[in-house]
């Protein structure tokens, strides 16, 4: 199988499905042998860089001998390699709970960290965050333990590629006749395939989902949408959840954690279950008297419209009628607005902004993609030139491809052992309105903001100088991960860019001055009731790592939504079955995204003092936050760039809330 870098030093995507898995037993052949001779390195022998660097190498290159196929198991139009990833990377993620339970290996390592070297702060840190990564793998455990514990967590692995593939490959549309799209967009209409029969075919996908529910005046249509959008998944991964939820419980204590909530918090910036709790509660109280407000001024509007005497409003309607309100009190539809919104004069405006400010260039580049819709970039420095990363761009939705959007860290930075510095490779996948033959890709702003977000992850991974690559770009504590994607969404509501990244796809136009007022005028409209949506995921995915017994995660999803939310699901949905983040690396890490917003709200606070184009700014925050990876402490990074420690009040009054 080809190297994963072209002779250029690009990446390709050239990737055939049946080379895949022998060039993974050769990899892992190999890996044995390196790691043989590892272990086999005498005790007086070992340094930092043989011992610390070297096991960090040994996986780097098994890994790298598969190249980035793993990758193409979400964006590949190949069926049969998508496949062949996913069934192969269960496999290797299995043998590494095998290698990672090794105690020769770590017996290895302790011969060089028990002599308590001379190191310097990062390596230090280096070293502190594997050992407590081999003490999470059991390594302090005695045989029989370990044996136990190994066995749960290849189980528990198994679950989470099944339960994300349940929902990528999950279909079950919904079929319409043209009445049924009445309130839908030409431009809507026209990109829904058709069934034999001649009807209109809604996946489940967010782009086809997200209009119909705000615009379709078809209210059964709507609920039958509702009911099957959370069916995602189906009930195998509610079984699969549950299943985890034990084997995850079960796995804490015998590494001696009460719960594993616990376990997964002692190496982050909340540190207990108890401090997150306490934010969680704190924020939710603040927010329900505004969220009760919210609910009762749509339940008005729709029983105003409707002739209705209803006290509340149902899932398959908040959408539909708080879009409503809005296109008639705020006077905003954002099927209008988006007619503003051409994705590349968003794009081109984008890269601009934040090339000004952070120092850097976007530079188009021929270099090999893996579908003809990607657009690759060169990221270089502004001063000097040097190039810094390449950057891809993934749009546009297609069979088989990954549902929602992410940014892809392909090759991590670091400094390699010839001295010289790795070259980041970073994607973002999305799935935007493709243009069709009369129509540009529209974005509405909500997509606007998503791209900025996802963008904000991809200059983590991209400027970093991290020396070593477990500590590169997003390599930071979970909670700390979101605060740069966060942080870039802030310049998507400032009306000076606003006006930068618009173009009226027919008239050139940029956004007008008083739509901008009235778009941020209406900004917090509906924010206590998102914000609780949020808190409620956040508190669902702690109290099920929190509790002493698996509970019925159906059950207590109603139970918590309607505390917090104070909203009656659907009957015999499972909204659980499709909420991928509690399987996928969230676990009993969900309220990181609101942590990390209170940082990324004050980080922009300073922006705000300075001015938001201020590239003294730009360039403090570049070095001390995006360059640093976790090379230190988060919470040491965060002061370096306030000048002090974090304060929550710019949070509150960004979402309408007081200090109080």
């Amino acid at each position: 199988m080809p190297t994963m870098f072209t002779k250029n030093g690009v990446l390709h995507f050239d990737y055939k499905a049946d080379e895949l898995a022998p060039a993974e037993a050769a990899a892992r052949a190999q890996l044995e042998k390196d790691l043989a001779a590892f272990i086999a390195i005498p005790a007086e022998k070992r340094t930092f860089d043989n011992t610390i660097l070297g096991y960090y190498r040994l996986f780097k290159k098994y890994h790298e001998a598969l190249g980035v196929s793993g990758f193409l198991a979400y964006v590949s139009t190949d069926k049969k390699l998508r496949d062949t990833v996913t069934d192969l990377e269960m496999q290797i993620s299995q043998y590494m709970v095998d290698v990672a339970a090794r105690r020769d290996i770590y017996r290895a390592i302790r011969a060089y960290t028990d002599t308590k070297p001379q190191l310097d702060p990062v390596q230090a840190k280096l070293v502190k965050e594997m050992l407590i990564g081999f003490k999470y793998k059991g390594m302090d455990l005695n045989d029989e333990d370990l044996e136990k514990f190994k066995a749960i967590n290849k189980e528990e692995s198994q679950y989470s590629i099944e339960f994300d593939k349940n929902i990528r490959e999950y279909k079950d549309p919904l079929y319409v006749t043209r009445e049924q799209l009445k309130g839908l967009g030409e431009d809507y209409i026209q990109k829904l395939q058709k069934n034999a029969d001649g009807k209109y075919v809604v996946t489940l996908d967010y782009p086809d989902v997200v209009p119909f529910m705000k615009s379709a005046e078809d209210e059964e249509a709507r609920k039958e949408l509702e009911y099957k959008y959370n069916r995602r998944g189906g009930e195998k991964n509610v079984e699969l959840l549950e299943k985890s939820l034990t084997l995850r419980r079960d796995a804490a204590h015998l590494l001696g954690y009460k719960t594993y909530a616990d376990l997964q918090l002692e190496d982050r910036m909340a540190k207990t279950p108890k401090n997150v709790m306490t934010f969680l509660k704190d924020l939710q109280k603040k927010l329900a008297p505004m969220g009760e407000k919210e609910t009762q001024l749509l339940v008005s509007y729709k029983n105003e419209k409707t002739g209705q005497k209803s006290r509340e409003i149902f899932p398959w309607e908040s959408a539909y009628w708080g879009y409503q309100y809005s296109k008639e009190h705020l006077n905003l539809d954002s099927e209008k607005i988006k007619e503003y919104f051409p994705s590349q004069v968003v794009i081109d405006g984008m890269l601009d902004l934040f090339g000004n400010l952070l120092g850097i260039t976007f530079e188009p580049v021929n270099i090999p993609v893996w579908h003809e819709d990607v657009k690759a970039f060169a990221i270089k420095d502004k001063q000097d030139k040097h190039l810094i990363a390449y950057f891809y761009m993934d749009l546009y939705p297609r069979e088989g491809k990954y549902k929602h959007a992410a940014c892809f860290d392909l090759v991590g930075g670091e400094e390699k052992e010839d001295g010289t510095y790795q070259t980041p490779f970073v994607a973002i996948v999305a799935n935007m309105n493709k243009p069709s033959k009369d129509m540009p890709s529209l974005l509405k702003h909500g997509e606007v903001e998503t791209l900025f977000h996802e963008f904000g992850h991809v200059l983590h991974n991209a400027l970093t100088r991290a020396k070593y690559g477990p500590q590169a770009g997003t390599s930071v504590s979970w909670d700390f991960v979101e605060a740069p994607s966060q942080l870039l969404e802030r310049w998507a509501w400032n009306p000076t860019v606003l006006k930068k990244i618009s173009k009226h796809y027919k008239t050139g136009e940029p956004l007008p001055d008083d739509l901008i007022k009235r778009m941020i005028d209406a900004k917090n409209f509906g924010t206590a009731t998102a914000y609780l949506r949020q808190n409620f995921f956040a508190q669902y995915d702690m109290t099920l790592h929190t509790l002493p017994k698996t509970p019925d995660t159906t059950k207590l999803y109603f139970d918590l939504t309607k505390k917090i939310r104070h909203v009656r699901l659907t009957p015999h949905t499972i909204p659980q079955a499709s909420f991928g983040h509690i399987m996928g690396g969230y676990d009993a890490g969900y309220y990181g995204y609101l942590w990390s917003e209170v940082i990324a709200e004050d980080f922009f606070s300073e922006f705000e003092k300075n001015g938001i184009f201020d590239t003294n700014t730009g360039l403090k925050y570049r070095r001390e936050i995006l360059e640093k990876g976790s090379t230190i402490e988060e919470e040491t990074m965060v002061q370096n760039f306030l000048g002090r420690p974090v304060d929550n009040g710019p949070f509150l009054k960004s979402i309408g809330l007081s200090e109080k």
